[in-house]
């Protein structure tokens, strides 16, 4: 287990897909956006100042809509991109750069890189005189650390990224940005809409989503946990085989036998295709309907994280792969 936990806290998921356990609201998806965010219905843009409670408590008085915003947990980054608010600085850097949901954002605009999500460089964040921080209650042992370089919101994921949408609108709150929130969750809603009636030829098959750990196990994704691609309401609606889990946990190939999905699409990450060629070898492997069917895919690991981005890119990747 160690193993697809270290590669699913990477992707910065370990919060709702792991240890998440509240259920997953339904969302209709009804008509197609408007291409004007200033159209959208709900919430105006709020006037600043605002004050914004996060998740230790804390009250955050913003003076006016931040410019300068420093992110310290980097599963954030995508969030920050869609709402058209780009950090000036954040985690992982490098890392997110081989993503490939995050290539054309990264291109476009320069973050400074603030080292390990585990070990925040404080001077360079101190460098980049932010306006604002925002982060998870991951940050939480440098909470006072942060506070001297400038006023700190604290976002408890664990609850928001059960539904791609709320993190968007969580943050959208703190900087203003609810117009933009919403019309990016109404484009991502409609392409999903659209999505779905193109997968509906795949009505009677099952999929699973997996992370290759070693031979002998892997990592599932759960439906809870991946209503983008699971839900009939909200996501595109695959079938999952009966007994396929809830939440994101570990099975053996014993168990993946037992379910027998029509479709897998694993994570892709450095290595797998060697993996994949020792399982060959083994008469369970070749004996599921999926590799028999030439039904084994890729999606980069990026894919699999539960934020808007990476929600709109997997859900192009598995229409892309299933109707090429």
């Amino acid at each position: 287990m160690k193993r697809i936990v270290v590669i699913l806290l990477s992707l910065g998921i370990v919060t709702g897909g792991l240890v998440g356990c509240s259920n997953q609201p339904k969302t209709n998806i009804a008509s197609k956006p408007s291409s004007d965010s200033s159209e959208m219905p709900g919430k105006k843009e709020a006037a600043f100042p605002r004050t914004y409670i996060d998740s230790k408590g804390n009250k955050i008085i913003i003076e006016k809509q931040p410019q300068r915003i420093a992110i310290v947990a980097f599963p954030l980054v995508e969030t920050m991109f869609a709402l058209n608010a780009p950090p000036v600085a954040a985690p992982q850097v490098t890392v997110m750069s081989q993503w490939d949901s995050l290539k054309p954002y990264l291109a476009a605009n320069s973050l400074i890189d603030l080292g390990s999500q585990t070990s925040i460089n404080l001077e360079k964040l101190l460098d980049v005189e932010p306006e604002l921080i925002i982060g998870t209650r991951y940050n939480e042992e440098i909470y006072d650390e942060l506070s001297k370089i400038a006023p700190v919101v604290l976002l408890d994921t664990q609850p928001l990224s059960l539904d791609w949408r709320s993190v968007p609108r969580e943050i959208a709150k703190v900087i203003g940005k609810e117009q933009d929130a919403e019309a990016r969750i109404a484009q991502l809603e409609w392409l999903i809409v659209q999505s779905r009636d193109k997968l509906l030829p795949y009505q009677e098959e099952t999929f699973a989503f997996l992370a290759l750990a070693d031979k002998g196990s892997f990592g599932i994704f759960g439906k809870q946990n991946y209503p983008a691609y699971f839900d009939d309401q909200s996501g595109l609606g695959l079938h999952a085989p009966n007994g396929y889990p809830e939440r994101t946990g570990r099975i053996s190939l014993e168990r993946l036998a037992e379910l027998n999905p029509d479709h897998i699409f694993f994570m892709k990450v450095p290595g797998i295709e060697k993996k994949l060629e020792d399982l060959k070898g083994s008469s369970i492997w070749s004996a599921l309907q999926a590799v028999k069917g030439g039904h084994v895919y890729f999606v980069d690991r990026s894919g699999f994280t539960v934020g808007i981005v990476a929600t709109e890119y997997g859900v192009k990747s598995v229409v892309k792969t299933l109707t090429k």
